[in-house]
């Protein structure tokens, strides 16, 4: 990609043929961003699609199929944060609707709920049904909905904030976190906007006004005064000119991960604005840019454990009992449903330290253990393709020939060990 170009047009449509190709690896590149690893099959539909028509269709609203709303009823009937983790987890690797859930784990992070303090597992469910259902949308309309969700409100101490002596939690992430990024508040913004959020309670496990809490006086918040009540808050922060920016540079961060210039992330602001931050568009838009399809993309981003577990099963079509994915991951460092703080996870390399790379090896070893509760890889279709369609199926976009042989050495032919070794390379740690 021409360094050159301006971050207008490095935000620009992908013009396969005169940008680069459109080939079987520029889909997968496009599949593990999007979703979880690059099954073949998903990866061909990507390549019909086209690049520009792709992201769409991978984030296309789609009713879940009977085996999900069958899993759904099941786990949510148990309501232990173990069975809705192994729900959402079914879902990741057999759902019909893979970037819908990429996308709702980014809310899960951005928008970070512990059932750790919630405590119960149910409205946690519920929140991640949110972030299913609305999270490609409008993002003002989801950002309201998440100022009056029952596990955010329980999360961020809403009960305990009331007329006279408010409680800043929600007030304060809601800039910091959800809308602004720390420079663009004050202190001061952050106590008025806790008395507009007074009265905004949770009562029998669900969003509650209690008007006899509210403060009801005038505010000041960023310079602006009146009788602001919570949606005012909302409304505010949004407008705010940091706003556009902080969350596109986000979702930025999340899909593409090559370096952020200032000039790159005004423009991703205004480019988030013209999409009616309707992140479905804007989305549809970036993730069928030159950026995105450039040499430095690909590979850049270092897999979650979702990326890692998840992915690798996804793209070797293999079967596992949801029940133990959470856990693998868990070990790996992420405990889905319960992020360590308001802040989510610590991405990139942070993911990676002795204890989870441990986990990764010992989840690649597990691949291919013939104990009885460890995934199926349906071994007999990889028999046909051995060992060049195994190397094509994980790195499409060609691996370092040494390292090939070397492994072709190591395993002979043994696609099992072949699997085991390629799973542990340093270059499967990335997406």
């Amino acid at each position: 990609m021409d360094e050159e170009l301006t971050a207008s047009e490095r935000l620009g449509p992908y013009r396969p043929g005169k940008d680069g190709p459109w080939d079987y690896s520029a889909a997968a590149h496009l599949a593990r961003r999007m979703t979880f690893g690059a099954p073949r099959g998903l990866v061909e539909k990507i390549l019909v699609a086209g690049a520009t028509g792709a992201p769409r269709l991978l984030l296309a609203d789609r009713e879940e199929t009977p085996e999900m709303k069958a899993v759904a009823d099941s786990r949510r009937g148990i309501g232990s944060t173990d069975s809705i983790q192994a729900w959402w987890a079914h879902r990741m690797l057999r759902g019909n609707s893979p970037a819908r859930d990429k996308l709702a784990l980014f809310w899960h992070d951005h928008f970070a709920t512990s059932d750790a303090k919630v405590n119960d597992a149910r409205l946690m469910m519920d929140q991640i049904r949110l972030f299913l259902r609305e999270g490609a949308g409008q993002f003002p309309s989801l950002l309201e909905a998440m100022a009056r969700d029952p596990a955010m409100l329980i999360w961020l101490d809403g009960n305990s904030n009331r007329r006279g002596k408010p409680n800043e939690n929600f007030a304060r992430e809601l800039m910091e976190l959800f809308t602004l990024g720390v420079g663009n508040y004050t202190e001061k913004d952050i106590k008025e906007a806790a008395r507009a959020f007074t009265g905004w309670h949770v009562k029998r496990r669900e969003f509650w006004f209690n008007t006899r809490a509210h403060d009801t006086g005038a505010k000041t918040i960023f310079g602006k005064t009146g009788n602001f009540n919570g949606e005012d808050v909302l409304g505010l922060c949004i407008e705010k000119s940091g706003s556009p920016e902080f969350i596109a540079g986000k979702l930025f961060d999340y899909y593409v991960g090559t370096p952020v210039s200032r000039e790159l992330r005004e423009t991703l602001g205004k480019l988030y604005v013209t999409s009616f931050r309707n992140t479905g568009a804007f989305l549809t838009r970036l993730l069928s840019s030159r950026e995105f399809y450039s040499a430095r993309a690909r590979r850049a981003i270092m897999s979650s454990p979702a990326d890692f577990a998840i992915g690798t099963l996804r793209t070797l079509g293999a079967t596992a009992g949801a029940d133990r994915l959470p856990a693998e991951m868990s070990r790996m460092g992420m405990d889905i449903l319960r992020p360590p703080s308001v802040k989510g996870w610590q991405k990139g390399e942070s993911w990676l330290n002795s204890s989870t790379l441990l986990a990764r090896y010992r989840f690649a070893n597990m691949l291919t253990s013939d104990a009885e509760n460890s995934p199926r890889i349906p071994w007999d279709r990889i028999e046909k393709g051995k060992a060049e369609g195994l190397f094509n199926l994980f790195f499409p976009g060609g691996l370092d020939e040494k390292i090939r042989r070397l492994i072709e050495k190591e395993a002979g032919k043994n696609l099992k060990l072949m699997v085991t070794a390629i799973v542990e390379l340093p270059e499967h740690q990335y997406i």
